[in-house]
């Protein structure tokens, strides 16, 4: 965070002021930390990541992630379910760590954007999906005849972040085009360039298969940019915001 930033709060982003406001959270084990969590807008994520656990535990009985990923291959074999499945499926407990830390940093900006009414819940519910559903679409359409299966939240996960980069003062959407978009745009550029040589160079060492499915990453990210203005519930406006009418 530049100097500026930290002279003018009011012009951060979204996702700075929720970085700052977890500075000072409080321990993993300090059952404060996670009342805070069940009542604040991380609720869903914890009910997320509960599943992410389940399915990892299942997996141990279940000969692995491979099952629950999704191919070109799966969809010749008629496992649809794949589309879905593989959103919380994860390869590891890294793989499964990374991406709980990336949820619980997104969403309560969205959470907080959308309500945390049933409705807000059913927006991030679509938003998640549908996101997913795009990032595997993109994962297909690169790889019409591919073999390895895909599995992890990240694409749905890019796509709340996609959403966040949009969100700017007050809830208010900033333009495609504005300041605010093109840094973390390149933002994610960056750290997803980074993950793709660190797990490419593992990959090469390992002598196995697989990596960064960054084709995923990017169908949702960009689903979450252009959707979430269509997707979130209209600000209403503040009294000294009205003009009034003779």
């Amino acid at each position: 965070m530049t100097d500026d930033a930290l002279s003018n709060p009011r012009g951060q982003t979204a996702l700075q002021r929720a970085s700052d406001g977890r500075a000072g959270a409080g321990s993993v084990w300090d059952r404060r930390t996670w009342k805070e969590y069940l009542v604040g807008g991380e609720a869903p994520a914890l009910v997320l990541i509960t599943v992410f656990v389940v399915v990892a535990f299942s997996e141990l009985f279940t000969g692995g992630p491979a099952r629950w990923g999704l191919s070109a291959q799966a969809l010749s074999e008629g496992r649809w379910s794949t589309l879905g499945t593989h959103m919380f499926a994860h390869a590891g407990l890294y793989h499964l760590t990374m991406n709980c830390s990336g949820l619980l940093a997104l969403t309560p900006i969205v959470v907080q954007r959308f309500g945390r009414g049933v409705s807000g819940w059913l927006r991030y519910g679509f938003l998640y999906g549908l996101s997913g559903l795009v990032a595997a679409g993109t994962y297909l359409a690169l790889h019409p005849t591919g073999t390895l299966p895909m599995v992890g939240a990240s694409g749905a996960i890019c796509g709340l972040w996609g959403a966040v980069t949009r969100i700017g003062e007050n809830g208010a959407f900033v333009p495609i085009r504005s300041l605010q978009v093109w840094r973390q745009i390149k933002a994610f550029v960056i750290n997803n360039a980074i993950l793709f040589g660190i797990l490419f160079v593992l990959v090469l060492m390992s002598g196995g298969k697989g990596g960064l499915a960054w084709e995923a990453h990017v169908g949702g990210f960009v689903f979450g940019l252009l959707a979430v203005p269509w997707l979130a519930p209209a600000i209403a406006a503040r009294p000294d915001e009205t003009s009034e009418q003779a």
